[in-house]
């Protein structure tokens, strides 16, 4: 369907309506896209802060627990050792369960890599833990103490170094998410304005496809009717629209015939009147001379009777 056989009630609505809905979407699609955006950078930023979190709360039990076997190396009470391997027992169970959640919660390599490190790293500390444990119940305190301090505690050193750099790598991980959403945010925005734009420029289109139908027509109508008042009545309008300014153009092209027919008309009435007072002008004068000839005549005819009368009184 042409835009100009379209009626302008139905172009106006049309117009605003796709107008407003346009607006509508363009805001629904925006706000959604911009919402999950944001909730999936939410989402992931919380995940990767509660494995820092675990993270930091396994170095900390880490460390914890290493500083109970370096006092049950060097202590002399028993009991009190005894105590330190109990608790150290109990705080590496808690590692394992720590430990296995961050495994499962490693997916980047570099994750993965750093996690590699820290595992290897505990494994030799875990071992180192079970010989100074060892040395301890031998009673060699010597030995324990030298064992601890120029073995245990380098390795000790090297799980918790594993430790911060694992945690380094999680926390660039986080950074990472930050700016991807800051990104995402920017493009969203971006994309917003780009649509915004896209929606400006085919609702500047349609108004001027809107004021381009209405105005031609009536600038047309315009036109005519000034040339009518003009008196100039050979104006014709040519329009193929089917909307109310085609019905209105053929409209002022059939008066406009039909006030010539008219115009016509009386001109030809005004010259047969014309016709007819000059025909009645010439008759009454040909009377005129008639009436003139007739007086005339009687004027003879009353003096010959005159003269006839005066013969005949003579003769008597």
């Amino acid at each position: 369907m042409q835009f100009d056989n379209i009626r302008v009630s139905r172009k106006l609505w049309g117009a605003f309506l796709g107008l407003m809905i346009g607006m509508l979407l363009l805001s629904s699609f925006a706000q959604n896209r911009g919402n999950n955006s944001m909730t999936a950078a939410m989402d992931g930023i919380i995940e990767i802060e509660e494995r820092i979190s675990t993270a930091v709360r396994w170095r900390g039990a880490t460390e914890t627990a290493v500083t109970m076997v370096m006092g049950g190396a060097v202590t002399t009470d028993s009991v009190l050792a005894e105590q330190y391997g109990a608790k150290v027992k109990e705080i590496i169970g808690n590692i394992n369960k720590v430990q296995e959640k961050i495994v499962a919660s490693a997916t980047a390599p570099e994750e993965k890599a750093a996690l590699d490190k820290v595992l290897e790293a505990r494994k030799a500390v875990l071992a180192a833990t079970a010989k100074t444990w060892e040395l301890k119940g031998a009673g060699d305190a010597v030995a324990t103490q030298r064992f601890a301090d120029d073995e245990f505690a380098p390795l000790v050193t090297k799980y918790l170094k594993a430790q911060d750099d694992f945690v380094a790598a999680l926390e660039k991980r986080r950074d990472a998410i930050r700016a991807d959403a800051t990104s995402r945010r920017i493009q969203n925005a971006v994309s917003g304005i780009i649509l915004s734009m896209v929606l400006l420029a085919v609702g500047i289109f349609l108004a001027w496809r809107l004021v381009h139908s209405i105005s031609d027509p009536l600038n047309q109508a315009v036109s005519t009717i000034d040339a009518i008042a003009a008196g100039d009545l050979t104006r014709e309008l040519q329009s193929t629209r089917k909307d109310e300014f085609g019905h209105m153009l053929r409209s002022l092209s059939a008066m406009s015939a039909r006030l010539r027919t008219v115009v016509s008309e009386v001109r030809t009435g005004v010259d047969s009147v014309s016709s007819a007072s000059i025909e009645i002008a010439n008759g009454n004068q040909d009377l005129s001379a008639r009436t003139e000839q007739t007086a005339s005549n009687l004027e003879e005819t009353a003096a010959s009777m005159e003269q006839l009368t005066a013969t005949v009184s003579q003769s008597a």
